[in-house]
């Protein structure tokens, strides 16, 4: 599938697959009770390798191709960067709660992205990404704040550890896709290993709910959908757009999460949460607009 060589597709492809990332919190809700949070992210992370890989292979590639990258750095940080997000957020969010753990992990992110660009990369922050990143953090707070209580300083630096997980998969991924790895390549690799770090802290909880009809409805949608394709749709626009720009445009997740949860679970919302909605909304488009305008005119690889 030939793309068009511009900054608005590689722009499209990060924000569809924020929007997929978003649509992972209203899937487990329909998980069978009983259903541990880790051992569904463990689930998710470890359908969505198994997928990636047998499309690798049917492709024509082999398997050592897919393990290769375990031995780059790149390939390590990457991997570090996926399978630590699970148990850091997970965790966080038991001692601080569901909002303040969403709020510092996903609000985070952009801004640990940044500086780690800046850092490995020597990609210095632009002034239109701080801006449009704070309106989108600040709109994030405002739209999560609510429900937010003071939570333990460990669990705080839990969740900033999943927002660190992001920033060190984001840039590290990016490294990989230059040196001529294609997307689908990047995610197996990456995520076959992460599944094997996080299974074992996932079993211990007990994963007889995927075994059900409806729980395997789950692992495979969260698998499938909100991991392999949403992470691919990621990837390739992450090859031509800074880190920094993929992490807050990435930020279409929570938008994505919160709509869904009024519309199907019937979720409610406050006038300050809906404010708060609308900058995180604004803030994506003057990102998107400003990433779109200032795109490079190479081509999204086909994968």
């Amino acid at each position: 599938m030939n793309l068009p060589p511009s900054g608005a597709a590689a722009t499209g492809s990060v924000l569809l697959g924020g929007m997929l990332f978003g649509t992972a919190g209203v899937a487990q809700a329909f998980a069978p009770s009983g259903a541990h949070p880790l051992t569904v992210g463990a689930m998710r992370l470890s359908v969505g390798a198994i997928a990636l890989i047998i499309f690798v292979l049917a492709r024509g590639d082999t398997f050592g191709s897919v393990v290769r990258l375990w031995g780059s750095p790149a390939g390590l940080i990457a991997t570090a960067g996926a399978a630590a997000y699970q148990p850091f957020f997970f965790a966080g969010v038991a001692r601080v709660g569901v909002p303040l753990g969403t709020l510092v992990a996903v609000g985070s992110a952009p801004i640990f992205t940044g500086l780690l660009g800046w850092v490995w990369r020597r990609e210095r922050p632009t002034g239109t990404w701080a801006l449009a990143t704070t309106i989108c953090v600040a709109g994030l707070a405002l739209l999560t704040g609510a429900g937010a209580q003071v939570g333990s300083l460990d669990g705080i630096a839990l969740t900033a550890g999943a927002g660190v997980s992001i920033a060190c998969y984001t840039v590290a991924a990016k490294s990989l896709l230059e040196s001529g790895v294609d997307a689908i390549g990047v995610c197996a690799s990456t995520f076959l290993l992460g599944s094997i770090v996080v299974l074992p802290f996932a079993l211990g909880q007990g994963i007889g709910w995927a075994r059900t009809g409806s729980g395997v409805l789950v692992a495979l949608y969260l698998g499938l959908a909100t991991m392999a394709v949403a992470n691919i749709l990621y990837a390739r626009g992450l090859l031509h757009l800074p880190p920094a720009t993929a992490a807050t445009l990435g930020l279409a997740d929570p938008v994505t999460a919160t709509a869904l949860g009024v519309l199907v679970l019937g979720q409610t919302v406050s006038p300050l949460g809906w404010l708060g909605f609308l900058g995180v909304v604004v803030g994506l488009l003057l990102q998107g607009i400003w990433a779109a305008r200032a795109g490079r005119r190479d081509q999204l690889p086909l994968g």
